[in-house]
């Protein structure tokens, strides 16, 4: 650095410093012997002299003429000055030698009489020392410091500098006072006066000698000199220095620092010097460049010169070595060499003529080039005279030279001549050696030289990278070191089991986008395919040999990748080893990585010039190859490969915008601290062409290597394809062969040896005068012209090859008027003289050499007769002589090293072309033709790397692969990364043997196998102990304590490499989702199914969050058998406690359950299926790896997927689409397909479906994978339901499939599928989205298709979800798919009460209520449309109501005949009532007609199915529907249910008005109703003895209190009467009475209810009278063959009730007909025997109880004509209607052994009638349309006698 500014010293400080170096220079001068004589003798040593001056006065015996001497000489050089001084000080010391002078300066005469007879030794002492004392005497007479002459100062420093016989210590004390002269500001040399002080002090320094002493006194000296030349230099007038200066400045610390006599601290010192001197000096360039100073290029300098010679005789200076002991031995700064002269003047740069410069004039480029000069010159290795350190100092000097000012020195043509030329040529030569000490400063220089110097190294750099990528080759296997063995760092891969085979990476031939621009036809070749951008940037964009293969490249490998690349055989160098090899990689990977715009501006440089080889794409090849850290490969070389690598993929991926790795994944890599570079610093772009432009460049040159190649094979074949490429024309014109000829001169890759055969043929003689046309011999010597000629191609073997080849070139050359050839054919002779020449000169088979003398002579008078030039031939024969004529065939080692060279020196190749700052245009097409070799480096490392340091860089690297692929859109990159990372882990396609399972449980510090149906396990006790929430925590738990073992656990647990990739592999996915294409997806989510079906998840992340079901998660396998064990056995144990009585089927039932139950879980115990570990390892170990690969599982980023929506974008529907085609699936239909072997690959345990069915187990497969995939599309849109709409129609085929086959999907994945469902749509109609929850519906729709086994598996969960979608809106709901919802609704009603233990202790019944009283609320607020809602609310109320199949198996059912549910049903069924009728409003029911062929369903329930589900629904319609479900309740077990049930209808019907109101509540609701209670089953059962006193007071008690209105009613009004008649209404299920059909009494309402009541009654008489009849003791017919059981209570207790509830039913009878008879319906007694209801009557009446009339009408008994038409027929009737009661008996005791087995035959008799409902609407219809004709009811007949008794049947 430059020195500080000054600090002014005052006046005082300044004279006393002065004098103090005054004094002790005098007193060093007196300790001289010499010295001390002439101070004795003169007494000129004292120091007491000044004192006597006047201030401000000078010495009065300084002349004028004196003093105009020396200003003469201030204005010559330095060296004149000084001798004018001289004179000055000898004529002032004659002054004071003398006498008798003094006058003379006033005019005296001079007395002066003897002469100074001192010698000239002594005088120039004594004049020294004089000066110091002349010094002293002036400043103490100067009052201002400033008024001093600085010169005044030193020159008696400066003389005893130069002053040849002073001693060392003497003169180290002068070069020390001159120092701090400057260094104290005495010496000002900031000021534009100090330049000729400046100029002294560097002249006397550079020149400074002096006397030998000692070594170290010597070299203190010479230090010295170093220091004051550093302080003049770095002062601040050092800019101010002359080019002289400088150069001798320069010379004196070079001499030193080459000087190897001198001590090493000493040469140290000097380099040091040397090196800030030259930062110094160059960056005067940096100024010049910036300034644009003209005159610093000037060419008029003053001729410079640094001399590297050694001393020459006859020059100036003493001996080099300083003698010890030899008083006359003088010491110099400069050693022997080099040293400086001044040389004759020399033009540095041709300029235009400029004015002469002052002697003072800046030093410019004419110094800095000269310095340049000499360190080049010492920087070539084949110069002999120096050596290496003196080579190496050179190095170093130039590297601090280029370091300062490098991009100015490539400004100056004269700086960038000897850059470019000898400098370049010994930096290259340099690395063709083994010197490793020069290796590494050449290398930064070159390094600094391409960066500065790019433009015009285009040449250079080939060569260069050529050269050094040959070197560094693989070494054969003799040269390779022994390798060691790669250092493991974490377990080893296991060796048991298949290899893994990574996959290659494949090529994607079409990777141009719509915007990319690098979509390019081949054109050229019609019968080759089109290629996509990968194929037009290189020629095959498949991954090479040496990269495909699974070991090292060898040599041999690397060299024909080399020669594929077209790169010059002649470049490439020989290898190298050791040192030299490791310095030679170093510069190589410094180069590489110092400019990130290199590999690219490669590509553009020489991948697209047709004149150069593939210099990036074999680039590219060989690091990603030598990337690999190879077992047997030196892993050094591979870490400096692959940092390459990465630089160039990081750098692409920031400029690509890309995030660097960030969170866990960042910890992973070894990144803390993220800092990225900005590119603002990068130079300006100076590429002149696009992109579009480069591509068509580059494949035009694919064109030309191409037709190299077909040429090379068969030279037809080649020239045929260029003529289909148009590139050369069809026909052979002069035209075509000028085109050849270009084409054969401009392709580097034709072979050489080929193409001389080609050019001698005769035919060809036109193409050849082409391929001379092409060449410019102007102004060359016919050796220089051949040379050029034979570089491009090799001379055939045959002579007359080669003279047709000669006399071509002669007739061409001698075409450029050559001066020393006067003729052609003296071309041709001198040519073929000059070839025999080159061999005679350097074939090793010539003994003896053929002499100039020779050669002159075989050449005389050839030359048109005369004699060639002397000198001519002279220099034709020494250029032969020392540089053979080497033909391209021959062009390697050195011989093609300066082949090479002179090719690049000679070559005028266009500007070098960068990409800096326009990178990233040139990117996405770099990466499409070069990822899959980057890709399968990086893959290969993953599989070989030794440390953690090298898995690390092939982390980031695939990091910033994968980001940049993912920027760029090259999905296919991105998919294969994953791809060979799924294929690490070992969890991609595993085979179904991998994932056998088995549980460890620990116990009692031991590890033991797991039965997992055992109900002793734990699973077990946990399952069978505990329900619902609490049964899935205990389960959890236990997982928790448990671990399960699989192969594929094991493997991934002792694999480190697969754990890091299975890391890398879901940070690369999470970060990069959106880039991801199917082949990456299925790969990912096949890990993931084998992680999930090995159990490597956490249960964290197999926790589903449920809003239905709490604590829910997906369970192993295992797991699940323990749960499906354990309901088996609760069902088997409820089975047996509800049925133990049983016998006969029932005991069949409870066998087969037993059966299914033993085989799955106790013979679990049995020896046969006793459990052991399949591994042959200790549990403890086959734990810990488990633990090993669940740690990776955790730390990795497998637990985003969850969360992929936020970051995938448009790529969702993709991942949702791979993800769907792993959803449970149902199992293949034929077992041992291909698809069963497929499924079993991913299914690895089949088990039965449901809890109840052993027949289908092996039907139903549970993968908890499945599961787990579709948990995660359920989340995306729990998560965000506003992502419905991509998800759902992405995975609706796939859940439709599902639910399409639910009868053969495992019951657990069809429970989560409809939760999922069900969760998903009321996420969604959170969103209003009613179209896709419609959708949704339709889907969950299909499960009415399902079985009644699987309906009953997911009951619980439909029930949930629907009412969990009703909360959420219900309204939305019904308007999104209601049809849908009621079938649910309908099917839900029917679900038994162990389905829910199955699943969860949610009440199913409970929860569909709060739905359906919902939907009522949402009737009666007027919220939806009645007439559209009605008719399906109230056929979902009514599929509630038991049918007739369940009225007895649900007698004791705890759901259904709940007081709370029921109560709910009742509540609900009676307001759906009210509302039918409100909805009559002031207009009259409509009425449909009735028709009499309508058949009544048995079962009350379903009279509300056939209401029409239109608009045109009447009220009355509504209303029946809604009462017929409601006394559908009165026919239940349970008591408070019967009576509230009672209660409503009676409340309902009691305030009916109008006759069609009641005529349809008799006909449509208390009819059916008794119908009903008159069934056997009902009729017999005691408990229910209430409720049919109850309803038979009821329907008396309404049809008295509406019997005046229905007997006013005209005919017809009671339309909603119409009802088969009694007989075939009971049926087969109550006691039918045959006998002939009575004829109706008429067509009103009353005679038809009337009949229908009293046969009603009849029966319950009837039956009471039998039940009497047993119970009489006295009877005649209690005794018989059931005589034993008249004892038993129950048959008692029947009969009792029976008779009991008979003696009602006739009571009611009579009231009722007292009531009709007081109101005179049946007539006045004189109108009885003609009223057709009173016959009819008393004909049915008289078939039951023919006592009955006698007892009501008591008068009638004294008119027997009154009483009957035929008394005797009565009897006989009424004894036949009476029959045996004991048969009687007999059938009703039976009646529950076979109701159970009728029930079947009943409800399949149910199925094939139409309802009865649906026979009165058509009916209703027909009325519409005017038919009023309506049947009347058949009488009874009269009973058919069967082996003499009545024919009574009592069955279910």
């Amino acid at each position: 650095p430059r020195s500080t500014p000054f600090v002014p010293l005052s006046a005082e400080s300044w004279r006393l410093l002065v004098e103090a170096e005054i004094d002790t220079l005098v007193r060093e001068l007196r300790k001289n012997a010499l010295w001390a004589e002439a101070v004795e003798r003169d007494g000129l040593g004292a120091l007491w002299v000044g004192g006597s001056r006047w201030p401000g006065t000078q010495d009065a015996g300084q002349d004028a003429e004196a003093t105009e001497a020396i200003a003469q000489a201030d204005s010559n050089s330095p060296g004149h000055r000084a001798l004018t001084q001289i004179d000055r000080y000898r004529r002032e010391f004659a002054s004071r030698r003398t006498l008798g002078r003094a006058g003379e300066c006033i005019g005296l005469a001079s007395f002066a009489d003897r002469n100074d007879d001192s010698d000239g030794d002594e005088m120039g002492r004594v004049m020294i020392l004089e000066s110091f004392l002349l010094l002293r005497e002036a400043i103490n007479g100067v009052s201002d410091p400033h008024l001093m002459d600085l010169q005044a100062i030193i020159d008696p420093f400066l003389l005893v500098i130069r002053d040849a016989e002073t001693t060392g210590p003497i003169t180290r004390c002068a070069l020390v006072s001159i120092q701090r002269f400057i260094s104290h500001g005495i010496v000002d040399l900031s000021r534009i006066e100090a330049v000729p002080a400046l100029l002294e002090m560097t002249q006397a320094v550079t020149h400074c000698r002096f006397e030998a002493t000692d070594a170290a006194s010597d070299e203190a000296v010479l230090m010295q000199i170093l220091n004051v030349l550093g302080a003049l230099v770095l002062s601040p007038g050092g800019s101010r220095l002359n080019d002289v200066s400088v150069c001798e400045i320069m010379e004196t610390v070079l001499s030193m620092s080459c000087q190897m006599r001198l001590s090493e601290m000493l040469r140290k010192a000097a380099e040091s010097t040397l090196f800030t001197l030259v930062t110094f000096v160059f960056g005067k360039l940096n100024d010049m460049h910036e300034g644009g100073s003209a005159l610093l290029e000037r060419d008029d300098a003053p001729a410079v010169a640094i001399s590297t010679d050694k001393q020459q005789p006859g020059q100036s200076g003493s001996s080099t070595e300083p003698k010890q002991g030899d008083d006359n031995t003088e010491h110099s700064p400069q050693p022997a060499a080099p040293v400086v002269s001044l040389g004759a003047p020399q033009s540095v740069e041709p300029a235009a003529s400029v004015a002469p410069p002052e002697p003072q004039q800046c030093f410019g480029l004419p110094a800095i080039r000269e310095l340049y000069r000499v360190l080049v010159a010492l920087t070539n290795p084949q110069d002999l005279q120096y050596t290496d350190t003196m080579r190496l100092l050179a190095l170093n000097t130039l590297q601090a030279a280029f370091q300062k000012a490098c991009y100015a020195m490539a400004a100056f043509a004269a700086l960038r001549e000897l850059t470019l030329g000898d400098l370049s040529h010994s930096l290259l030569l340099i690395l063709q050696r083994d010197q490793s000490s020069l290796i590494s400063p050449a290398l930064r220089v070159l390094y600094l030289l391409f960066a500065s110097h790019r433009r015009d190294t285009k040449g250079h750099l080939e060569l260069f990278l050529c050269q050094t990528l040959g070197r560094v080759m693989a070494l054969p296997e003799l040269a390779r070191p022994g390798s060691r063995s790669p250092l493991r760092r974490g377990p080893a891969t296991p060796t048991t089991g298949a290899q893994r085979v990574l996959p290659k990476p494949r090529v994607v031939p079409e990777i141009s986008g719509p915007d990319s621009g690098l979509r390019i036809n081949d054109k050229t070749d019609t019968g080759s395919s089109r290629r996509g951008s990968a194929a037009s940037m290189h020629d095959d964009a498949a991954i090479p040999a040496l990269l495909a293969a699974d070991t090292a490249p060898t040599y041999e490998q690397e060299v024909e990748l080399y020669d594929s690349a077209s790169l010059k055989k002649g470049m490439r160098g020989r290898l190298a080893t050791q040192e030299t090899r490791r310095q030679l990689l170093e510069g190589l990977h410094h180069l590489l990585i110092g400019d990130e715009a290199l590999l690219t501006d490669l590509w553009v440089n020489y991948d697209c010039d047709v004149q150069r080889g593939n210099m990036f794409d074999f680039l590219v090849s060989f690091v990603a190859a030598r990337a690999v850290p190879w077992p047997d490969a030196r892993n050094d070389e591979s870490e400096a490969y692959l940092d390459i690598m990465l630089h160039h993929l990081i750098r692409m991926a920031v400029r690509a915008g890309a995030a660097p790795p960030t969170g866990q994944w960042a910890r992973l890599l070894g990144v803390s601290h993220v800092v990225t570079r900005s590119d603002s610093a990068d130079a300006p772009a100076t590429t002149p062409l696009t992109m579009a432009q480069l591509l068509d460049r580059k494949q035009h040159k694919d064109t030309m290597m191409r037709a190299a190649r077909l040429f090379n094979e068969k030279p037809k074949d080649g020239i045929a394809y260029l003529q289909r490429a148009n590139v050369l024309s069809r026909d052979n014109s002069t035209e075509m062969a000028q085109q050849l000829a270009s084409f054969l001169r401009e392709t580097p890759t034709i072979n050489k040896r080929l193409l001389g055969e080609y050019l001698s043929k005769p035919s060809n003689l036109e193409v050849l005068q082409a391929y001379l046309g092409l060449f410019d011999f102007s102004g060359r010597r016919l050796d220089e012209a051949m040379r050029s000629l034979l570089g491009t191609f090799r001379l055939p073997g045959e002579s007359q090859q080669i003279e047709r080849i000669m006399e071509t070139f002669s007739a061409v050359y001698f075409a450029s008027d050559p001066p020393d050839i006067a003729s052609k054919d003296a071309a041709f002779i001198l040519a073929y003289a000059i070839i025999m020449l080159n061999t005679d000169q350097h074939s090793p088979q010539v003994k003896g050499r053929m002499k100039f003398e020779d050669f002159a002579r075989n050449l005389r008078g050839v030359n048109d007769g005369h004699d060639f030039r002397a000198g001519f031939l002279t220099d034709v024969y020494n250029a032969i002589r020392d540089h053979e004529l080497v033909f391209p065939a021959e062009h390697e080692g050195a011989a093609g090293f300066e082949y090479a060279w002179h090719a690049v020196a000679a070559d005028n190749a266009s500007p070098w072309m960068s990409t800096s700052g326009q990178t990233g245009e040139f990117d996405r097409g770099l990466l499409a033709a070069t990822w899959p070799r980057f890709l399968q480096s990086l893959a290969r490392t993953l599989a070989h790397f030794s440390s953690d340091h090298t898995l690390r860089l092939a982390l980031s690297g695939l990091h910033a692969l994968v980001a940049s692929a993912a920027h760029f859109g090259l999905s296919a990159c991105v998919n294969e990364a994953l791809l060979l990372l799924a294929s690490m882990t070992g969890l991609h396609s595993v085979s179904s043997d991998m994932l056998i399972s088995q549980v460890l449980v620990k116990s009692y510090n031991r590890y033991s196998v797991l039965d997992a149906e055992s109900p002793t396990s734990s699973l077990g006790v946990a399952a069978e102990g505990f329900a619902g929430s609490e049964q899935r925590l205990k389960l959890q738990e236990q997982e928790d304590v448990s671990v399960q073992v699989t192969q594929a656990a094991l493997q991934f647990g002792q694999d480190y490499r697969g754990q890091v990739a299975f890391v890398a592999l879901f940070e690369l996915a999470a970060q990069f989702s959106s880039a991801i294409g199917r082949q990456g997806w299925d790969a990912l989510l096949d890990v993931v199914h084998v992680a999930v079906d090995a159990d490597l998840l956490p249960r964290q992340l197999r926790t589903i969050e449920d809003p239905i079901f709490e604590h829910m998660w997906v369970p192993r396998t295992s797991t699940l058998l323990a749960m499906d064990a354990a309901q088996l056995r609760i069902r088997a144990r409820r089975l047996g406690a509800g049925e133990g009585q049983r016998d006969g089927q029932q005991g069949g039932l409870l066998s087969a359950i037993s059966s299914f139950w033993g085989s799955s879980a106790e013979s679990q115990t049995s020896p046969t299926r006793r459990q052991e570990l399949r591994w042959r390892a200790a549990p403890e170990q086959l734990v810990g790896l488990i633990s090993r690969g669940q740690m990776a599982v955790r730390a990795s980023a497998i637990g985003s997927l969850s969360s992929l929506g936020d970051d995938i974008g448009s790529a969702l529907p993709l991942f949702l689409t791979v993800l769907a085609e792993r959803f449970p699936q149902p199992p293949p239909s034929q077992p041992g397909s291909p698809a069963d072997a497929a499924d079993d690959a991913r299914s690895p345990v089949t088990k039965p479906a449901s809890i109840d069915s052993a027949v289908d187990a092996t039907q139903a497969h549970y993968v908890p994978s499945s599961v787990y995939l579709f948990e995660l599309a359920v989340q995306l849109v729990l998560a965000e339901p506003t992502r419905a709409s991509t998800v759902w129609p992405a995975i609706e085929p796939a859940v439709q499939r599902m639910l399409e086959s639910a009868d053969t999907l495992h019951h657990f994945a069809l429970e989560r599928c409809v939760s999922g469902l069900l969760n998903m749509a009321a996420r969604v109609l959170e969103t209003d989205q009613l179209e896709l929850v419609e959708r949704m519906l339709r889907c969950l729709g299909l499960l009415r298709d399902s079985d009644e086994r699987t309906f009953h598996g997911v009951a619980p969960t439909l029930a949930e979800g629907i009412g969990r979608l009703a909360d959420t809106d219900l309204q939305a709901l019904l308007a999104a798919n209601w049809a849908i919802v009621r079938l649910l609704l309908k099917r839900l009603a029917h679900v038994p009460d162990f389905a829910e233990a199955h699943v969860g202790t949610s009440n199913c019944m409970r929860r569909i209520l709060h739905v359906l009283v919902e939907v009522v609320v949402l009737l009666k607020c007027g919220a939806i449309d009645v007439p559209t809602y009605f008719a399906d609310v109230l056929d979902t109320l009514a599929a509630f109501v038991p049918n007739d199949r369940a009225l007895s198996a649900l007698a004791a059912s705890s759901h259904m005949a709940g007081s709370e549910i029921a109560s709910k049903l009742i509540a609900l069924l009676y307001d759906m009532q009210e509302l039918a009728r409100l909805q009559s409003g002031d207009s009259a029911p409509h009425s449909p007609p009735h028709s009499p062929h309508a058949q009544t369903e048995p079962s009350i329930a379903s009279v509300a199915s056939g209401l029409p589900r239109h608009s045109k629904t009447t009220p009355m319609m509504m209303w029946i529907g809604a009462m017929s479900a409601l006394s559908g309740f009165v026919c239940l077990g349970n008591r408070e249910v019967r009576q509230l049930a009672c209660s409503q209808v009676q409340k309902a019907i009691s305030g009916l008005a109008g006759v069609s109101w009641v005529s349809g509540a008799f006909g449509r609701v208390l009819f059916p109703l008794m119908d009903t209670l008159l069934r056997a089953d009902l009729l017999a059962d005691s408990s229910m003895e209430d409720t049919h006193a109850r309803c038979i007071s009821m329907l008396t008690m309404v049809f008295l209190h509406n019997a005046g209105a229905l007997h006013a009613a005209p005919a017809g009004t009671g339309s909603y009467l119409g009802s088969p008649s009694l007989g075939s209404r009971l049926g087969p299920t109550y006691p039918q009475l045959d006998g002939d059909k009575p004829e109706p009494a008429s067509d009103s309402p009353l005679s038809y209810i009337w009949l229908r009541l009293i046969a009603i009654l009849s029966v319950y008489i009837h039956t009471g009278k039998l039940a009497s009849s047993r119970l009489d003791p006295q009877s005649p017919d209690a005794v018989g063959k059931h005589g034993a059981s008249l004892g038993n209570k129950q048959a008692a207790e029947r009969r009792r009730h029976l008779s009991v509830l008979g003696e009602m039913a006739e009571e009611s009878l009579k009231n009722c007909l007292l009531v009709l008879d007081s109101m005179e319906i049946f007539g006045d007694s004189t109108e009885r025997q003609d009223s057709v209801l009173w016959r009819g009557t008393w004909e049915q009446l008289d078939k039951i109880s023919p006592q009955l009339k006698q007892q009501v009408f008591p008068q009638l008994a004294d008119n027997p004509t009154e009483g009957a038409d035929n008394p005797t027929e009565a009897t006989d009737n009424s004894t036949e209607a009476t029959g045996n009661p004991a048969e009687v008996s007999d059938t009703l005791e039976t009646r529950p052994a076979v109701v159970e087995t009728r029930e079947v035959e009943q409800q399949q008799q149910q199925e094939k009638q139409p309802g009865v409902v649906e026979a009165e609407t058509e009916a209703g219809s027909a009325a519409e349309h005017g038919s009023h004709d309506v049947e009347k009811p058949e009488p009874l007949q009269e009973p058919k006698k069967k082996h003499g008794r009545q024919n009574i049947i009592i069955v279910p």
